[in-house]
């Protein structure tokens, strides 16, 4: 049972979803409150439903791990 649970773990960590406030701030600071509140919930909505594709259309949100080197080749 415990490998189970693991895995899944493991596996909500690779789709972990990121939101960075302060790119947010940066796309809605000259919309109105009321555009910015509707963008919000969009995206809360992709969330709740797992959706990333859509997800990743946002230039304020990150699924997966943000601080892991993409690419190949690295010395280690």
């Amino acid at each position: 049972m415990a490998a189970t649970s693991e895995t899944v773990t493991e596996a909500d960590h690779r789709q972990r979803i990121w939101f960075f406030p302060h790119k947010f701030w940066q796309v809605t600071k000259n919309m109105p409150k009321d555009e910015a509140a509707n963008l919000m919930a969009e995206v809360e909505r992709y969330a709740e439903a797992g959706d990333f594709t859509a997800l990743s259309k946002y230039p304020f949100v990150f699924v997966g791990d943000p601080y892991k080197k993409k690419g190949r080749g690295s010395a280690a």
